[in-house]
């Protein structure tokens, strides 16, 4: 049975920017596809905002925008899917992860374009609506909502769980303001996060497993109306 693990939005508030670690870890290289009538500028923010997040991390990632897949490397998708069939009408998954019937994910994550916008309209009461705004602007708000996203997706990966954490990037639960704000800081990592990442990169450095304390197969959105 394959198991989703969606990254959904509530609305909520923000906090100020936070200090960013140095690189501990090494590079990891990921494959890019993206739909072709996805603006490259839009891409080139979503990479950096996910670079930047697990640069904190001590992880450097290296993008490899290809138009093939290569089955070598974890690969990201971005386009226009919506997602899977989800129970909850609030629910906005603006990324996912497959796992496969052992609980090791696959090596593929998918960054939704169409949820990221839908979020933006739905996202009234914080963010003016994305068509009114100038190009730019529009661009810098999707690329770190569609950045952290895929930050987050990849958490999975690297970490190999689809467990969700009480803080952090591997929060179940991401708001809206966070997702559109400057400032990154819930986005970070926990040390026995970063610990347990780095062992799985470093081979043979024995690393303690990370124990999660909230576990989801797919997150249940607060409430955005």
């Amino acid at each position: 049975m394959l198991i989703d693990t969606s990254l959904v939005v509530a609305l909520l508030a923000s906090s100020p920017l936070a200090a960013r670690p140095l690189v501990t870890a090494p590079p990891v290289t990921v494959t890019v596809i993206v739909a072709s009538d996805i603006s490259p500028t839009l891409v080139t923010r979503v990479l950096a905002e996910a670079g930047d997040i697990w640069r904190t991390a001590g992880v450097a990632i290296v993008w490899r925008v290809e138009s093939t897949i290569s089955p070598s490397t974890l690969r990201v998708v971005i386009g226009h899917w919506t997602g899977l069939i989800v129970h909850d009408d609030a629910a906005l998954p603006l990324g996912w992860i497959l796992f496969d019937d052992s609980g090791a994910p696959r090596p593929e994550v998918y960054v939704s374009y169409a949820n990221a916008r839908a979020l933006m309209d739905q996202a009234r009461g914080s963010i003016a609506l994305s068509e009114r705004m100038p190009r730019a602007e529009r661009e810098t708000l999707l690329g770190r909502a569609m950045g952290r996203a895929l930050a987050h997706e990849m958490g999975h990966y690297l970490l190999a769980s689809k467990a969700h954490s009480v803080g952090g990037l591997m929060r179940a639960r991401l708001t809206a303001t966070e997702f559109f704000a400057l400032d990154r800081s819930p986005f970070d990592l926990d040390s026995q996060q970063r610990a347990a990442i780095a062992g799985r990169l470093t081979p043979p450095a024995a690393v303690a497993a990370l124990q999660p304390s909230v576990h989801s197969r797919q997150s249940i959105v607060d409430g955005i109306r």
